[in-house]
């Protein structure tokens, strides 16, 4: 009996031995290039415009803020016969000094170095659209009423709508149409719940027509803005540049009140 346990010792040592030899650290470099990061937009409201400039990191670094901001990029912004030098006023924001009076229909033209990569990109405030008229609709789900706002708007530029309404309850904007063929066309704000009140307040964020691409790619062609939204995986930017990624967009604004415009 003791030579067969012997044995069977000796195989069992064995085979932890090789369990041992597997568990080895593999010392292995991915691929990696690093990146230039930047996110910057403004609005016909701004009076200063902003971006942040980061890198990316090796993807088996774990991320620290220290290890992704950039404090010594060249950043300028040209518009008109203008030259705007954006400073650098902590971790990784760039803002421009002076105060500005950004205008509809002008280009305003980034540029971004750093030890170098070269970013660039370019964003114009589209026009915003004229309200034609509103037309309140009752829906009933499940035993309840609440309403939806039907918006009839005429659009001169292409561009995207994003919304936001005042309202009794707490609800995230949408972000659901983009105008094609410089017509009249609806958008539906069907996430406002049982909001009755005619008097609050609507604003109209209207995007350059190059945020439409980002957005359908950060959320993966969902109509749906909102904070819950799934992410993509491959966004689309407009910044330009080698190994560069980013967004730079200008946005118009126009609010208003519902009982100016509802169909009686």
């Amino acid at each position: 009996m003791k030579k067969p346990f012997m044995i069977s010792l000796l195989i069992i040592l064995s085979l932890l031995s090789s369990c041992d030899d597997l568990e080895q650290v593999v010392d292995a470099d991915l691929p990696y290039v690093e990146k230039l990061i930047i996110q910057g937009q403004f609005g016909i409201n701004s009076r200063n415009l902003s971006l942040s400039v980061t890198k990316s990191i090796p993807p088996l670094e774990e991320p620290t803020l220290d290890k992704v901001m950039i404090k010594d990029a060249d950043c300028k912004v040209y518009y008109k016969d203008k030259v705007i030098n954006l400073i650098h006023q902590g971790e990784s924001i760039y803002v421009s000094e002076d105060t500005l009076t950004i205008e509809e229909g002008v280009e305003y033209r980034l540029e971004v170095k750093w030890k170098g990569h070269v970013a660039t990109a370019s964003s114009t405030i589209p026009k915003n659209p004229e309200i034609i008229s509103i037309k309140k609709k009752p829906v009933k789900e499940w035993g309840e009423i609440y309403h939806k706002y039907e918006f009839n708007l005429l659009s001169k530029e292409k561009g995207m709508i994003g919304f936001d309404i005042s309202g009794e309850y707490g609800y995230y904007g949408d972000y659901s149409l983009i105008n094609k063929e410089n017509t009249s066309f609806k958008i539906l704000t069907d996430r406002i719940i049982e909001f009755n009140n005619v008097g609050d307040v609507f604003i109209i964020q209207f995007f350059d027509l190059q945020y439409y691409s980002y957005y359908q790619t950060r959320y993966e062609g969902d109509s749906d803005g909102g904070i819950f939204s799934s992410g993509g995986l491959n966004i689309e930017g407009n910044v330009k540049g080698n190994n560069v990624f980013g967004v730079w967009f200008g946005y118009n604004t126009f609010a208003g009140m519902i009982e100016d415009y509802l169909e009686k």
